[in-house]
């Protein structure tokens, strides 16, 4: 577990499936970004926690967010796609309504990423953004991410093709602009 000032990364629990629930009937934030939501269960999301851990290397990385204050499950950070011998790495958050606008992600992003790159040796982690999400570009780019590219009518949603940015940031790049032991209290 990662513990900040404000927030913790933890491995997921299985009382945790109820909030991965409500998070995906959050349709308008699973939309933005990129995502499509599909009909699940409580026992779909108690299933996927359950495999979640796997033993060996894993392709995929989850942790779940959890605030320091009332110990309550906020969202959670995933990357995936973790290629060891080119260490870079697919990331991604959700956050719970509630808790969106409360500056939690940049001390969660720098976190997590800090994990990828101290842990796993990663050089880069990288995302895509649909370009008319201007919150998430910017916050993005407040820990460092640049824009590699955009591609054209790349995401289907509401009816119409959306075009999204590719962003990747780089572990020098965090390092240069972050401190970590400004937002980590313990390992």
């Amino acid at each position: 577990m990662y513990t900040g000032k404000n927030i913790s990364l933890r491995p997921f629990k299985m009382e945790d499936a109820q909030f991965i629930l409500e998070l995906k009937k959050d349709f308008n934030a699973n939309k933005s970004f990129a995502g499509s939501p599909f009909p699940s269960d409580i026992e779909s999301e108690k299933e996927w926690i359950s495999n979640m851990y796997p033993p060996g290397i894993r392709e995929t990385v989850h942790f779940a967010i959890e605030e320091n204050k009332s110990n309550k499950f906020i969202g959670y950070i995933v990357a995936r796609r973790i290629n060891y011998i080119n260490s870079n790495a697919e990331i991604g958050t959700i956050l719970i309504k509630e808790e969106r606008g409360k500056k939690y992600f940049k001390e969660i992003s720098v976190l997590f990423y800090s994990y990828l790159f101290n842990e796993l040796n990663l050089h880069k982690v990288y995302s895509s953004v649909i370009t008319s999400n201007t919150i998430s570009l910017e916050a993005h780019k407040k820990i460092g991410f640049t824009i590699d590219g955009e591609r054209k009518e790349h995401i289907w949603q509401d009816g119409q093709y959306k075009d999204v940015y590719l962003i990747s940031l780089f572990a020098s790049d965090l390092q240069n602009q972050h401190k970590v032991s400004d937002y980590l209290l313990t390992k």
